[in-house]
């Protein structure tokens, strides 16, 4: 197994300290002879999640400067051992880390600068791969039994991750229970369009690190095997929201979830994979792009249902306002180059995408222990949203005329 690394590397807000984040921050921000001689941590203020722990620190430097940050963001693995698991499953703090070295320079979309990333080594992508086929392969009753413990199998490491970014002042964000204004889901939608225009059909999103991670999930059958276990529990738990007609969608994605999944990976575009709206921050300046964790390569109708499904309001309209900016984002890849995915296409991919949500939906319902907003949690919000966008007619699997 990997070793760790020789040096200390905090965790949480209270192993942080001044000497610490000095040594830290001195090759990114140039403080050759200052020193942080004080700091205070709080909340950022944005986002609700399950992933892991972000934290501002305020610093106080020595000599002050103005060319010396006054805040940080600090970001660790979450406390919560269940979901840290289930995230390490995924990769999703390799992945930021590999996006952050490997793509920061040059991403077309304003990001967070880095100022210091550091973890501990894991295992090679090899081992991991042999790993995913085996767990596709298992038996179905095996797949159950892993599912059915999966909050117990898909035990954390003892790896150590922390990174250091830009902290983005006077942000605006539009948290899973509210409703992003016309405005900012058209600066979204426009980015979306120009980061995956950018490296479309690149020979970049064939290389291992951060895309040989999947859109969707490294086992899907593994997803069965739990979506088998816990659905007709979380359909009695939300009996009104996950009717017949929801469930036979839902029920049709779990039958081919390892076809649509290998459908939706096709290495198109580059994949931002959260694209949550409390993953954009809205400045004067423009919009910042936040939180890498699931950064993969596929087909671009993945970041879109994430982003439309998450943010626009349930009700009657909810299906034709998701087809009108689905139009608005299509028409801006269109303007950046990309011609060849056509809109019948780009629609489908969409509705195999909410089908992929509302599977998720279940399990997440069943899995993750998350933060609530108010009285509601993160998959009864975005479940009931997704619901509402749903087509009437399964979608195709695989190209459309």
């Amino acid at each position: 197994m990997p070793k760790r690394l020789p040096i200390d590397i905090p965790q949480t807000a209270e192993e942080l300290t001044a000497k610490w984040l000095t040594w830290s921050l001195r090759g990114s921000t140039g403080a050759s002879d200052a020193r942080v001689v004080d700091f205070t941590t709080a909340e950022p203020g944005a986002g609700v999640g399950v992933s892991g722990l972000s934290i501002r620190v305020d610093l106080t430097w020595e000599p002050a400067s103005p060319e010396l940050p006054d805040a940080v963001l600090a970001k660790f693995p979450t406390g919560i051992q269940t979901n840290r698991g289930l995230v390490e499953s995924e990769g999703c703090y390799d992945r930021e880390f590999d996006f952050y070295e490997r793509f920061s320079d040059d991403f077309p979309i304003r990001i967070p600068r880095l100022l210091y990333a550091v973890r501990d080594p894991g295992r090679a992508w090899s081992s991991m791969a042999r790993q995913f086929r085996v767990l596709n392969r298992v038996p179905n009753w095996i797949a159950r039994l892993i599912g059915r413990y999966t909050h117990k199998m898909a035990r954390p490491t003892k790896r150590r991750f922390a990174m250091l970014l830009e902290y983005v002042d006077g942000a605006r964000v539009t948290p899973l229970d509210q409703v992003p204004p016309e405005a900012d889901l058209q600066a979204a939608l426009g980015a979306q369009a120009r980061f995956h225009a950018h490296w479309w059909r690149s020979p970049v999103l064939r290389e291992e690190a951060p895309f040989g991670w999947q859109t969707c999930s490294q086992v899907p059958h593994i997803f069965n095997g739990s979506y088998a276990v816990h659905r007709d529990a979380v359909v009695a738990e939300y009996p009104e929201r996950l009717t017949a007609d929801v469930m036979r969608y839902a029920d049709w994605v779990d039958a081919n979830l390892t076809a649509v999944i290998d459908h939706l990976n096709d290495k198109m575009a580059f994949l931002h994979g959260d694209a949550r709206s409390d993953n954009m921050l809205f400045t004067d300046e423009g919009l910042v792009l936040i939180d890498f964790g699931m950064v993969s390569s596929g087909r671009p109708a993945w970041d879109v249902a994430y982003l439309l499904s998450s943010a626009l309001p349930s009700g009657p309209i909810a299906r034709s306002e998701l087809q009108r900016l689905c139009r608005d984002y299509h028409a801006n890849l269109v303007a950046s180059g990309v011609t060849s995915h056509s809109l019948g296409q780009f629609f489908n991919d969409i509705d195999l995408c909410l089908g992929v949500q509302i599977h998720r939906m279940v399990l997440m319902a069943a899995v993750f222990i998350g933060e609530g907003y108010g009285d509601a949690t993160l998959a009864e919000l975005w479940m009931t949203k997704v619901i509402d966008q749903l087509p009437e007619e399964l979608p195709t699997i695989g190209e459309v005329a």
